[in-house]
């Protein structure tokens, strides 16, 4: 078991979520939203993950709601090194293998054999790649607009940026336009910037 990787949620108890909070989900639909409100990032192709973090305790919790820090040590160990002792992060578990994100090398990864993780953690290491702040110390950010989190959680990545951990610029639609035809990525991800987040009243499109 990881250092500070712990399932149970009592450890958790100070946060303003508790660990089988689902995540946001996204809406299918055939066309682009046109507008400038709207913001654009890519579709990682990985598994989506809520990081919680209370003081020494750290999980990683999949959107079906099963505990995930156990398979990646090095990004549980990559939270514990921040700063911050209290947070809520929702991202991808993404795993780059040259110029690609391997889906294939990221299944590999949940393995019931622990010496089996470790190993594979050394040679094939994840990343956590963020794109919205649910809590960042005492401050429950959920009710307030995703351009407000998108905010305070690029202010965070300045200085909490790193190889197991990164965060993507949203792309707003002159600058998506300039960065190619959205068919370039396999998909896209519009949000907009005034919605705050509901497991029930999703606020984005693939």
């Amino acid at each position: 078991m990881a250092a500070g990787h712990c399932p149970g949620m009592a450890e958790f108890a100070r946060l303003s979520l508790p660990l089988d909070t689902p995540p946001m989900e996204a809406k299918l639909t055939d066309a682009i939203p046109t507008g400038e409100e709207w913001q654009f990032e890519p579709k990682w192709d990985g598994f989506r993950c809520l990081a919680f973090r209370d003081g020494g305790s750290v999980e990683l919790m999949s959107k079906s709601g099963k505990p995930l820090g156990r398979y990646f040590p090095e990004i549980v160990e990559a939270l514990l090194q921040l700063e911050e002792q209290r947070f809520v992060f929702d991202g991808e578990l993404v795993l780059p293998m040259g110029d690609i994100l391997s889906f294939a090398d990221l299944q590999l990864r949940l393995h019931p054999t622990a010496s089996r993780v470790e190993k594979l953690a050394r040679e094939t290491p994840a990343q956590l790649m963020l794109f919205d702040c649910l809590q960042l110390g005492r401050q429950d950010l959920r009710a307030e607009p995703l351009s407000a989190r998108r905010a305070v959680l690029e202010s965070f990545m300045e200085s909490a940026a790193g190889p197991r951990l990164s965060f993507h610029l949203s792309l707003r639609p002159a600058r998506w336009r300039s960065n190619g035809s959205p068919t370039a990525a396999e998909c896209w991800m519009a949000s907009s910037p005034s919605a705050a987040t509901s497991p029930t009243n999703p606020a984005s499109a693939r």
